[in-house]
């Protein structure tokens, strides 16, 4: 039985698809500010879908309609971290306070791609961690001792027996390479080598991966060349193994940038979205919910840095529309 978030999702998609086909426009969606659904905090902006041979930009280049999919692997940082690192069942996303950690994720509720895996009814294995950089090599200064490296250790020591064909395999990193390059040096385009090359040691032997989605928030609505660089190497990476091997390997690319950019900067701005704050909800309290604010629902931040449940949310369903909208 579809559950009822499944159930408004298709119910969403139906009329955005007669919307799409009215306006010829990449989805543009008209929420009301005030609907209860996720407190009233919708998407003010749509993907802007681009192609292989451009700059990095939303693209679906051969991932298939994501109710095909039974299961996502995740890695990543903060971002996607749920809270438990091994792949196993997540604790529920619900804050207990005074710990403002919802289950151990970094905001109040889920995370984007455990919403996107409950939609579709997947099971959600999830290896992200908090902290986590593509490989603590290139950045001696990262706080915590956490890259994809050891998420893909983790995850090969288990000799996970899933089948390519309804597997999604999730990577986010960037936002703390980002922060190290401030005091390490560039190694972004090392960075981004190394992300290219896990997403070739997925597709290798035992694992046989042949879809990925691949996001990117780096400077969370501040843009710089390197960090562009940085996209658009791994951006031209994923292209390049689409165009040699389109029958094997299928990638999204999901530019969450456009969303900070929206909300921090404008246009929109950030009330278009249904916030009041761009801050965040708790400050200056650790991950303690004690002297947290009156409407967290509202401020874009939960912590600081880490966007709401509500945020997470609209993530999830950006996420939904470039798979469903974006496809070359």
């Amino acid at each position: 039985m579809l559950s009822v978030t499944r159930l408004l999702l298709v119910a969403s998609l139906l009329h955005l698809r007669v919307r799409g086909a009215e306006t010829n426009h990449p989805l543009l969606l008209e929420s009301d500010a005030n609907s209860t659904y996720n407190d009233g905090i919708h998407l003010a902006i749509g993907p802007a879908c681009g192609n292989l041979t451009g700059n990095a930009s939303d693209i679906n280049a051969g991932i298939p309609a994501l109710y095909n999919f039974r299961t996502i692997v995740a890695f990543g940082d903060s971002y996607t971290d749920g809270g438990r690192h091994d792949g196993g069942p997540l604790a529920p996303p619900v804050v207990i306070p005074p710990d403002a950690l919802a289950g151990g994720r970094s905001t109040n509720g889920k995370v984007w791609i455990e919403n996107v895996a409950d939609d579709y009814d997947m099971l959600f294995k999830d290896y992200a961690i908090a902290g986590a950089v593509s490989d603590l090599a290139l950045w001696p200064s990262n706080p915590r001792p956490y890259d994809f490296l050891g998420e893909m250790t983790t995850f090969l020591s288990q000799n996970n027996t899933l089948d390519p064909a309804t597997t999604l395999y999730v990577i986010f990193f960037g936002i703390n390479d980002y922060i190290a390059s401030q005091t390490d040096g560039d190694h972004l385009p090392q960075a981004a080598q190394v992300i290219l090359d896990q997403v070739q040691r997925l597709s290798a032997s035992p694992t046989n991966a042949r879809y990925f989605l691949v996001a990117d928030d780096y400077g969370r609505g501040v843009t710089t060349p390197d960090g562009e660089a940085f996209k658009n190497q791994i951006f031209s990476g994923l292209a390049s193994s689409r165009q040699a091997n389109a029958s094997d390997f299928g990638f999204a690319y999901v530019n969450f940038d456009r969303i900070w950019n929206a909300v921090l900067n404008g246009p929109p701005g950030y009330q278009a979205f249904g916030y009041n704050n761009t801050g965040a909800c708790l400050i200056g309290s650790g991950n303690s919910t004690v002297g947290m604010c009156d409407d967290p629902a509202h401020y874009f931040y939960w912590i600081p840095g880490h966007p709401s449940k509500q945020g997470h949310r609209i993530m999830a369903d950006y996420t939904e529309e470039v798979v469903h909208w974006c496809k070359v």
